[in-house]
């Protein structure tokens, strides 16, 4: 049995079950991924995340019946949640409603929370080993076992719990057979700038048979979700066809002046190898590299577990009072904390599953290739000096390596991400996920920072990467062994403190140029990030947005550049739209349906 290390967060938060079922589709997340189970990849677990919490916020709010809670508007249509309400009844004849009763409430959230994570993880199909499903079925069902309430399966609540959560699975999920972020037949493009095999990682070594090492392993080239973004539904969008960006900014020639030859000697400078003369990388820019990285990384998981484990910081931070005083006025505020709660981390998990369906769609059609192949191929071999004797253009280093995505709790050395680099996934998850949190916060307490614009949330955060306890290893990794008992050269602990959720969206994105994986224009336009008179990089609360998506761009109006704008994106327009399956685009627009409110509370 794995052995997890324990998440350093601050106690309390479990006690409410929509944070203990995150909690456990947080740990499900980092386990999948040390062991290579099921819905593995950024990709595929930005929409596992997505479906559970999707399948807890409409069993929650329908649950509470009708009260004032009831109006907060659910993801799917009123005409199936009544159908799956009556079909409830039908079969237990009992009304699977009482108003206010938050019991019942979270009695529903549970029901539907364990039915997405046993459809996601207690299913393993044949491709995964023995050893990975027992462990995630045999943690999976200690953690429902744990759960501090009696689960009454027989319940009207946890029938319409269930109802939900299939019919989310049914319309959202990758059905065996599909090919989701599989590779399929995908074959790379030789030409330059063409996304690639690269050098340090141009191969995976996998076993023949998972369960059966003795068979051996055999070489296999990874691409990582090459017709995701075309095939996959959409969460909650109502502007597909919107969420797109501008192209990269290729140069006319290989060697030109322009952006990408900025971008290329930017990164040989901040994302190198330690020990290369042309690394300048300060300290505070590798603990910013590795401290985002979570790049799949063995008992960390991926970028969305990262920002999950943010925003429980920031929501028990920014929980509402419980006012008092008397028994009614503590469980009316008590549901409205509760509430709170479902609905940011629907909204924020619904964001990123649709940022991981269009940074995927976007890497695919553009197909630009890591900063590893471009330094390194940056001479055309036609550049001659006057003698006629071939020369290397100044700028290319055949043999140029990066710091590299960490391979956290293992002896493996680092790699780069096997997809294309434009635009960040990084940065679009990252820019989807707290942007929503930006919008929900700012709407709940009446402040007044710009949507696209610097904010006052300030929060601390230790990141598994860099939390005293993961470490590189001197040998291969024990999975019966806690990693604290692992030889290995430790990690320092650092607690990173950020005075606004928009700097973290900024530092989040550019810590992928330290690691040397990405170029800077992955991330955002540099006429965005960078001081047209000094040069350098804007304090991130300097800068303002205004390129992001908008319903109905005009046709040639100017597209915006990377990830953080796509992310800003795809939030504003879930956060516009309250959440709400897509129909068509114009139809979903025009929603009228007023907001609605818990006590104090503002949803959309």
């Amino acid at each position: 049995m794995l052995v997890l290390p324990k998440v350093d967060e601050p106690t309390g938060l479990n006690g409410y079950p929509v944070l203990y079922w995150n909690h456990v589709g947080l740990e499900m997340n980092r386990i999948t991924h040390s062991l290579g189970g099921p819905q593995g990849g950024p990709t595929m677990s930005s929409r596992a995340l997505g479906l559970l919490h999707l399948a807890m916020h409409d069993a929650f709010f329908t649950a509470l019946g009708n009260n004032q809670a009831s109006t907060v508007p659910n993801y799917l249509p009123d005409v199936v949640v009544g159908s799956i309400v009556a079909k409830v009844q039908d079969t237990t004849g009992t009304v699977p409603i009482k108003p206010a009763d938050l019991d019942n409430a979270d009695a529903a959230l549970t029901a539907a929370a364990i039915t997405i994570l046993d459809r996601l993880y207690a299913r393993p199909g044949p491709a995964v080993s023995i050893v990975a499903s027992d462990t995630l079925t045999g943690t999976l069902g200690k953690l429902i076992a744990d759960y501090p309430t009696h689960i009454d399966s027989l319940s009207a609540a946890h029938g319409l719990g269930v109802g939900i959560a299939d019919e989310i699975f049914n319309r959202l999920a990758v059905k065996p057979g599909e090919i989701g972020a599989d590779q399929g037949r995908f074959e790379p493009g030789w030409e330059r700038y063409n996304f690639r095999d690269e050098p340090v990682t141009p191969v995976r070594q996998v076993f023949i048979d998972p369960n059966d090492p003795s068979r051996g392993v055999r070489a296999r080239h990874i691409y990582h979700g090459p017709y995701y973004g075309i095939t996959v539904a959409d969460f909650a969008v109502t502007d597909p066809d919107g969420h797109k960006i501008a192209p990269w900014p290729k140069p006319a020639t290989p060697h030109a002046a322009g952006e990408y030859l900025d971008a290329l000697k930017e990164v040989v400078r901040l994302g190198g190898a330690p020990g290369l003369s042309t690394t300048e990388r300060s300290s505070d820019q590798t603990v910013a590299a590795y401290y985002w990285a979570y790049d799949g990384a063995n008992l960390i998981g991926t970028p969305p577990r990262l920002y999950n484990q943010i925003l429980r910081e920031i929501a028990w931070g920014s929980k509402l009072p419980v006012i008092g005083p008397g028994p009614a006025a503590i469980a009316a505020e008590e549901l409205a904390r509760t509430g709170d709660f479902v609905r940011l981390f629907a909204l924020a998990n619904t964001a990123m599953a649709d940022a991981g369906k269009f940074a995927w769609r976007e890497k695919y059609r553009y197909q630009l290739w890591r900063p590893l192949s471009g330094v390194r191929e940056h001479d055309t071999g036609s550049d001659y000096d006057s003698s006629g004797t071939p020369e290397l253009n100044v700028d290319a280093d055949p043999f140029w390596l990066t710091l590299g995505a960490p391979e956290t709790n293992t002896n493996r050395v680092s790699f780069k991400p096997p997809f294309p680099a434009y635009p960040s996934g990084h940065a679009t998850f990252g820019a989807a996920a707290f942007q929503m949190a930006r919008l929900f916060y700012k709407e709940r307490d009446g402040t007044n920072w710009d949507d696209n614009g610097p904010d006052s949330i300030a929060f601390s955060f230790v990141s598994d990467e860099l939390n005293g306890v993961s470490r590189d290893l001197r040998q291969p990794f024990n999975p019966e062994m806690p990693i604290e008992d692992q030889e290995g050269i430790v990690r320092t602990r650092v607690k990173r403190s950020f005075t606004s959720l928009w700097q973290a969206i900024f530092e989040n994105a550019f810590s992928r140029i330290y690691l040397g994986i990405h170029w800077r224009f992955d991330a955002a336009a540099a006429t965005d990030m960078i001081d047209s008179t000094t040069g350098q990089y804007k304090d991130a609360d300097t800068i303002e947005y205004s390129n992001v998506w908008i319903a109905a761009r005009a046709p040639g109006e100017t597209l915006p550049t990377g990830g953080v704008p796509l992310g800003l994106g795809i939030a504003n327009d879930i956060f516009g739209n309250k959440m709400k399956a897509p129909l068509t685009a114009q139809s979903a627009m025009q929603s009228a349906e007023p907001v609605a409110k818990i006590s104090n509370t503002t949803y959309r």
